[in-house]
């Protein structure tokens, strides 16, 4: 009858987590937040349906050892070099600032310094999965405030380890600030140095022989009891078991098969991080919220208030922008997954009350639900306060110019380069090799002196911001390609730039779909999404292989460029597109070459007469390279040179074989 009930519970747990994330995955919120809530539901608090909340409890503790396993798995410092100082010394400063003012506030509020601590503890962490996930559905990952935040929120991961740590002795005010604390903090040390150095020696062997078995089962069965291992033997010498799963997680990172084992293991982490956040829903009180409403609405927005002026304030201290400080601090400004274990288990130690529980549960879900429309209002609210001197130039990092081969002043017809990285990088190099002049604005100094080196003019700065493009001479310029790294920043720089210059011609990259008519409407002459222009050459690639002509390949191909990609969209109607290339029909037009002994070597296109004997017309000639439009008719043909020609596939072929070498 137990092992029914159990079956039962977790039947109920795992439907209330299916409904509930669903209906959240189609609102395009966090699923983590239906997970909260359908605990909430069927919790104690709510509907009852679960009886043996211990043992969901006991299985939710799986959870978080997996959790702590694939963050030591996936840890890599390497993710930390781009922004290395504000994640590691920002980072640091803002954890030690929110313990600190949130310590000195549970004075005021009658709290012991313990709890003063924790509760500092967990407000200092923020939401990798929801951030992760607002940046990615925005296209922001590779933009300024996402790299920082990125960098940020791994140091938080990372910092939960000494939380852990530590936490045993908050309960004991004596021990603090005492040797217990620095001895735990010693021992934790000792055993990861320990873990760490026999599990680099003997790890590899063992995963090795497993491998060589070539059973997937034994593989995971070795993954798994290396993290239930470790955990045990850390938590036998009073450390947690969480701490020791990390610290397995390290050591498999080492390992060269660590991605298959990540891979397998992440179904497993997902399973129980599930029953552990629906556990932790049923702890939510609804009643509690209710009488407690005005504590709880005051507590997130101190929340909200507190991170966000933290990490605004230490991102223009690292000397970012305005905006990208605002992007980085309303990125923060929420409690994460973590914040969740370490409430539990201050609950569980008796550290914190079951009403300051409640109350960090309770705001922790509204600060979650809050995260999406705070990050989404980054852009707007800085334009209304860009004005303002907290939000202009960091002293010393005013915009400014590095020209090599000319003087700013001198520089006309160029061409303006917003961004400096791939994209930007591959259009320079073809731009340099034609020696067309260009201007380069970008905020990453190591590519700006390399650009300097290079004697390539380059200026630093967030091309975004009008007082920077104005240093651009875009009244003389000749074009303007915007290829930064998000797309706000995109349609800023855009819309910038034609009320520089209204004339002026700018192509622009567009990181989603739905950016393609909004850079348009700002007035881009040419936009170009990445995602859609790759599926255009594998349609160009497939329709070939499959034996399309060229003509009809190259119609299709126009087609979804000037029709603004909608081609791939549902309510695309193909029979209503008409464009100059169909008035072609079945003409092709394709490049031909003179081969050495062709009979038209040293003809001009008059003699040769093209049109008069094969129905063939001409429109370009390519010769040394040079590629010359609508030719004279007395243009000389010479071996080697190639003919761009439109006719009818027949009179293609017989050109072919008028071209071939005389035998």
């Amino acid at each position: 009858m137990d092992a029914y009930r159990l079956l039962m519970d977790l039947a109920v747990v795992l439907a209330a987590a299916l409904c509930l994330g669903f209906v959240f995955y189609r609102l395009k919120q966090p699923v983590i937040i239906g997970y909260l809530i359908g605990g909430l539901v069927i919790g104690p608090y709510g509907l009852k349906f679960v009886s043996d909340l211990h043992t969901i409890e006991t299985f939710a503790e799986l959870g978080v050892i997996l959790l702590m396993f694939a963050l030591g798995v996936e840890f890599s410092f390497s993710e930390l070099k781009p922004v290395k100082k504000i994640a590691l010394y920002g980072g640091s400063a803002q954890i030690l600032v929110t313990i600190g003012v949130a310590a000195l506030a549970s004075r005021l509020l009658g709290l012991g310094l313990g709890a003063g601590i924790l509760l500092g503890c967990m407000i200092s962490l923020s939401s990798t999965l929801i951030v992760l996930k607002t940046l990615l559905e925005r296209g922001e990952i590779q933009s300024a405030h996402g790299k920082a935040l990125l960098g940020l929120l791994v140091v938080q991961d990372l910092a939960v380890v000494p939380f852990m740590v530590v936490m045993p002795n908050l309960s004991d005010p004596a021990k603090i600030l005492g040797w217990p604390m620095l001895f735990a903090l010693a021992k934790a040390a000792v055993f990861l140095g320990a873990v760490v150095y026999l599990g680099a020696k003997l790890f590899p062997m063992l995963m090795r022989r497993v491998a060589l078995t070539r059973n997937k089962e034994l593989f995971l069965l070795a993954a798994i009891f290396v993290c239930f291992g470790t955990a045990v033997i850390s938590n036998r010498m009073g450390l947690s078991l969480a701490l020791g799963a990390f610290i397995a997680g390290i050591v498999v990172s080492e390992s060269d098969h660590s991605h298959q084992i990540l891979a397998d293991v992440l179904p497993l982490r997902d399973l129980f991080a599930t029953l552990f956040f629906v556990s932790t829903g049923m702890l939510i009180n609804p009643a509690f919220i209710a009488t407690h409403l005005p504590s709880v609405a005051g507590f997130a927005i101190a929340i909200v208030l507190l991170k966000a002026a933290l990490g605004f304030g230490i991102a223009r201290l690292f000397r970012y922008s305005g905006r990208t400080a605002l992007g980085i601090g309303l990125g923060l400004a929420q409690l994460g997954e973590f914040s969740f274990v370490l409430a539990k288990m201050g609950q569980q130690q008796g550290i914190i009350s079951a009403d300051l529980f409640a109350l960090v549960l309770s705001s922790a879900l509204v600060t979650i639900l809050l995260t999406p429309t705070l990050m989404q209002a980054a852009t707007p609210l800085y334009l209304r306060l860009r004005r303002l001197p907290l939000f202009g130039e960091v002293r010393g990092r005013k915009a400014r110019a590095t020209v090599a081969t000319a003087e700013l002043t001198g520089l006309v017809d160029h061409v303006v380069i917003c961004g400096f990285g791939r994209l930007g990088q591959n259009v320079c190099k073809v731009l340099v090799h034609h020696q067309i002049p260009i201007f380069v604005i970008d905020v990453d100094q190591n590519a700006l002196q390399e650009l300097s080196a290079r004697n390539i003019p380059c200026m630093y700065g967030d091309a975004a911001n009008v007082e920077v493009l104005k240093h651009a001479r875009l009244p003389l310029a000749r074009a303007m390609l915007v290829a930064l790294s998000d797309p706000t920043s995109c349609q800023l720089a855009l819309k910038n730039a034609k009320a520089l210059n209204p004339k002026l011609n700018v192509q622009a990259r567009a990181h989603r779909p739905q950016d393609v008519d909004v850079l348009y409407d700002l007035g881009a002459d040419e936009v170009v999404q990445p995602e859609f222009e790759a599926s255009i050459e594998v349609i160009r690639y497939t329709l070939s292989l499959l034996g399309y002509p060229s003509h009809e390949i190259l119609r299709y191909s126009h087609q979804i460029r000037t029709k603004r990609y909608r081609q791939f969209e549902d309510a695309f109607d193909p029979t209503q597109v008409l464009d100059l290339v169909e008035a072609l029909g079945e003409a092709e037009i394709t490049w031909v070459d003179i081969p050495e002994g062709s009979p038209l070597n040293q003809q001009s296109l008059r003699d040769i007469d093209l049109r008069g004997r094969t129905g063939v017309g001409v429109l370009a000639v390519r010769h040394a390279g040079r590629v010359s439009p609508n030719p004279d008719a007395d243009q000389v043909i010479r071996a080697g040179d190639s003919l761009l020609v439109m006719g009818m596939a027949d009179q293609l072929s017989f050109l072919t074989r008028l071209l071939s070498p005389l035998r």
